[in-house]
């Protein structure tokens, strides 16, 4: 089981706004996975995670609907507007807690963040 946080790197956010971003989206997952089998496997296996990167809203967007095909979870976050972004600006978003291999499939071939 895995949770894979996929993050706009175009947006220059500073670190500790993409890390805000990355908790938001780590928060969806697990709270729209509750009380699920899988929310409880991952829990099992020490909540593994990976913070990966993308380019362009364009790009996240595409990533989103492969994972959305695979019929994965997948949760956006759209950001607040009070700091660093405009309102609503998509940020990231986290696919899974789901099996490995099925969030490699759409994720495995973006860098890390």
């Amino acid at each position: 089981m895995k949770l894979a946080i996929v993050v706009r790197a175009d947006l220059g956010m500073g670190r500790g706004k993409a890390a805000a971003q990355v908790a938001h989206a780590a928060v969806a997952a697990a709270l729209s996975a509750a009380g699920s089998p899988r929310l409880s496997a991952w829990l099992a296996d020490g909540q593994p995670k990976v913070v990966l990167r993308v380019d362009s809203a364009e790009a996240l967007d595409q990533v989103v609907a492969a994972a959305a095909a695979a019929r994965l979870p997948v949760e956006t976050i759209a950001d607040a507007g009070r700091t660093q972004l405009e309102p609503g600006t998509v940020t990231c978003a986290a696919i899974g807690p789901a099996d490995d291999n099925a969030v490699n499939e759409v994720t495995g071939e973006l860098r890390l963040y």
